[in-house]
């Protein structure tokens, strides 16, 4: 009997759509669980991440693994994702409250409506979640409480870049592009640049920012379509990334690109070494960000040899990558989307995934985002989902009540500094105390 290749129709749809969902699901909850991880290094040289982690291990569940507590990690709890991920998810919001499975109209997000949600965060925090609106940029919080930003947000996001001597640009429209490449999936590739390049400049116009969003973003809708599968797709991929900017993307007035650079820290020559991560002058330097994630793809391309690899290169290259410090949970954020789309939901390891604080949210999300994508069967409307409305359902929340929230939270900040401090104290007597050592002037004085 001689065997057939051949699959019926119909199930050839079905695990297209499967396929489909485990890598969507997959960017979403990737990105995600790089910021979490990434947040327990961040703002850390490498060396300060082995001395505080040198066990190089990270667990969210059952029993989460703790911060080295410090004032940076303090306001948060382990398996919580950061400010990366909330924007992020302004834009995947914006996209669902307009979408329906019922409709084949997809609108994206556009610069505007992305305006307002950002400025509701900053006053009232992640507002589905009622999280606090923690980790705010320098670039991004100057240029939303200006004047006019509400209106014409790209505008204001210039003159603040040509103020500032054109020199800014950094990763915080990088983080939250991975959204636009799911949302158009099933539109031409150029479209997925051209939104990707307008989103970034509702707040970062500098060139770099904006062809690392272009390149972003196709990765991630080449990735889940299957077309990016190897490291000479990653090129083409930002091979036409660079030509389209060069044809279409490059606004009138705007510097040249330093294409030269663009490789230098996307090639992967010099692995994650050579892109100096932790560099304190330069840590959140777009293409640090961006050349993290495409090394790291790079990498779990290079290594991804069998199902065994596939499980366990997501656990491994993430604390690889965020061992190295620096803006890990930006780093790691962009590189979760990539490892995400490529690796798919299901090889995303379980101990994270279970203790991602939001993570069956974050879930139910993807799942609505593959309805309207009509790769999943259902009847998903956002307009009848609460959490999608710019306010996320929920009332505003007054200046003053605001004030006390914050108030509260700090208080329980440094609630826990102080008794990480007494916890540190008695860990070192306790030390000296099995040494038999013990301070000088502690001594008895002799009689």
């Amino acid at each position: 009997m001689s065997r057939s290749n051949s699959l019926p129709q119909q199930a050839l749809t079905n695990l297209l759509h499967f396929t489909l969902q485990d890598r969507i699901t997959g960017v979403l909850i990737g990105s995600a669980l790089g910021d979490t991880i990434g947040l327990y290094t961040e703002f850390l040289s490498s060396t300060q991440a082995k001395s505080s982690y040198p066990t190089s291990k990270f667990t969210l569940h059952p029993t989460p693994t703790p911060f080295k507590l410090d004032r940076h990690r303090a306001p948060f709890t382990p398996g919580h994702w950061t400010d990366d991920t909330d924007h992020a998810l302004l834009l995947l919001l914006s996209f669902l409250h307009n979408s329906s499975a019922s409709s084949s109209n997809i609108s994206s997000p556009t610069q505007t409506d992305f305006a307002e949600r950002l400025r509701i965060w900053v006053s009232q925090g992640f507002k589905p979640l009622d999280t606090m609106p923690l980790g705010l940029g320098r670039l991004v919080g100057t240029v939303l409480t200006s004047k006019g930003f509400d209106a014409d947000p790209e505008k204001i996001a210039r003159e603040y870049w040509e103020g500032t001597g054109r020199k800014a640009a950094p990763n915080g429209s990088l983080m939250r592009t991975h959204p636009l490449g799911l949302i158009t999936l099933w539109e031409e590739e150029e479209r997925c640049f051209e939104v990707a390049a307008g989103i970034s400049r509702a707040t970062h116009v500098d060139p770099r920012c904006v062809i690392a969003c272009v390149v972003g973003g196709g990765l991630v809708r080449g990735l889940v379509r299957g077309e990016v599968h190897t490291e000479q797709d990653v090129e083409g991929l930002i091979e036409r990334g660079k030509k389209w900017y060069e044809s279409v993307g490059k606004q009138e007035g705007y510097p040249h690109v330093d294409w030269a650079e663009l490789d230098n820290y996307t090639s992967g020559k010099g692995g994650l070494e050579g892109l100096k991560l932790d560099d304190q002058h330069a840590i959140g330097y777009v293409y640090k960000a961006l050349g993290a994630g495409v090394v790291l793809l790079r990498m779990a391309m290079k290594r991804n040899h069998g199902l065994l690899d596939r499980v366990s290169l997501f656990e491994e290259l993430t604390t690889e990558l965020v061992m190295h410090g620096g803006d890990a949970d930006t780093n790691a954020c962009f590189a979760g989307a990539l490892l995400g789309g490529y690796l798919g939901f299901a090889a995303l390891p379980d101990h994270w995934k279970h203790g991602m604080v939001h993570g069956k949210w974050l879930v139910r999300k993807a799942e609505a985002v593959c309805q309207i994508l009509d790769v999943k069967e259902g009847d998903y409307t956002g307009q009848d989902d609460p959490d999608t409305a710019p306010l996320g359902g929920k009332p505003a929340v007054s200046q003053q009540d605001m004030e006390g929230k914050w108030m509260v939270f700090q208080q329980e900040t440094m609630r826990k500094m102080d008794e990480a401090k007494k916890a540190e104290e008695a860990k070192t007597a306790e030390s000296h105390s099995k040494s038999g050592w013990s301070a000088p002037w502690k001594k008895a004085k002799k009689q």
